[in-house]
């Protein structure tokens, strides 16, 4: 019984710690340019093949002639980089702590620095008080806290509820926990690469910056929904939970899962049923990685974003295993509270939001 979570356990520290080890070697810069400038011109092509030769290398490219965003933000970079008036132009790349501007200093430098400065965090503005604050900062208390958000909506504990009281009724204690384990295993690994994915998609579609932009008026509307619960459970037609229409369906499926094998495939399709009511907190934080880190760098988080995530799933199904609880007290916990859990969940996720459209993540 105790092997298959070991066994679990065993393969995260593994995928943790290679992770860890990728995200070391990874390396960011930023290029600005302008659209028809001739040095630009030059240089263009040497950075998109440094980023199809290495793709430990991640590009972040501004263009300053048309778009007013990139060019204060350039004016940003230049300023926190002291680089001297009679230097500031373009093309320009900020990688670590150092500039080159130029056509002729990027392309005969450019791939020296990027070896000096692998590993190094990504360029950052300084504040007043010698802060970084670049793109690439992301607080550990951002991404728990949005975690812990997701972790006690009421979606994912009443659907293992619904899946545990299935398999309790036979009798079959330790069948049970096996399948508990086995949901939450399958819950992790599925929103894991959903999460992957859709960061990949953000960042290679170029909207980061945009969908940076937007996700602060995101958290702050899932914020006002989820308080609206609290003081008007359902008011607008809607709860912040798995649509109505929906239970039915998915409590049938649920009931008839007879094992662990199948308790770990349902966590796969009863995926596509929480994301509506529990993707809004994931989405919110794979929109700030999207445009603070790279690849590399964003899969630690997101191991640990989705091991919040679950450790509700994980506690709820030892204690009932052992007794500390029952599934009717759980759901009879869940349904008393569930105006609290909406409650807390909207106030983290409004302050999140409040902290991303004034800056300060």
């Amino acid at each position: 019984m105790i092997k298959y979570p070991i066994l679990a356990a065993s393969l995260l520290f593994l995928v943790l710690f290679s992770s860890f080890v990728q995200a070391q070697e990874q390396l960011c810069l930023y290029f600005f340019y302008g659209e028809g400038c001739p040095h630009c011109g030059r240089v263009e092509p040497f950075i998109e093949q440094i980023q199809s030769d290495d793709p430990t290398v991640q590009v972040k490219i501004f263009e300053v002639y048309n778009e007013r965003e990139n060019t204060l933000l350039l004016q940003s970079y230049f300023e926190s980089y002291n680089v001297p008036q009679n230097q500031r132009g373009v093309p320009v790349v900020f990688i670590g702590d150092t500039y080159l501007v130029g056509d002729t200093p990027i392309l005969e430098n450019l791939e020296a620095k990027i070896e000096e400065f692998r590993g190094q965090p990504c360029p950052c503005i300084k504040s007043e008080n010698e802060t970084c604050v670049g793109l690439e900062s992301l607080s550990l208390v951002t991404v728990i806290g949005a975690a812990f958000v997701d972790s006690i909506n009421p979606c994912a504990i009443a659907v293992l509820l619904i899946l545990m009281g299935a398999l309790l009724a036979s009798g079959e204690r330790k069948r049970a926990l096996k399948a508990g384990i086995g949901f939450t295993i399958s819950i992790y690994i599925v929103y894991f690469l959903f999460g992957l994915g859709l960061f990949s998609a953000i960042q290679i579609s170029g909207i980061s910056f945009w969908f940076y932009k937007f996700i602060g008026f995101l958290a702050i509307l899932i914020g006002l929904f989820n308080i609206k619960d609290y003081f008007k459970y359902g008011a607008g037609g809607f709860v912040m939970e798995i649509p109505r229409s929906w239970r039915p369906r998915l409590k049938k499926l649920l009931s008839s899962v007879t094992s662990p094998v199948g308790a770990f495939l349902m966590g796969f399709v009863v995926c596509l049923f929480e994301l509506p009511c529990t993707g809004g907190p994931y989405i919110f934080i794979l929109g700030l990685l999207a445009e603070k880190t790279t690849q590399m760098a964003a899969i630690p988080v997101l191991l640990l974003y989705n091991l919040v995530f679950v450790i509700p799933l994980v506690l709820l199904t030892t204690f009932i295993y052992f007794g500390f609880t029952n599934v009717e007290k759980a759901s009879e916990w869940k349904d008393k509270n569930i105006r609290m859990l909406h409650l807390v969940a909207g106030i983290i996720m409004f302050a999140l939001g409040a902290v991303v459209i004034f800056g300060y993540i």
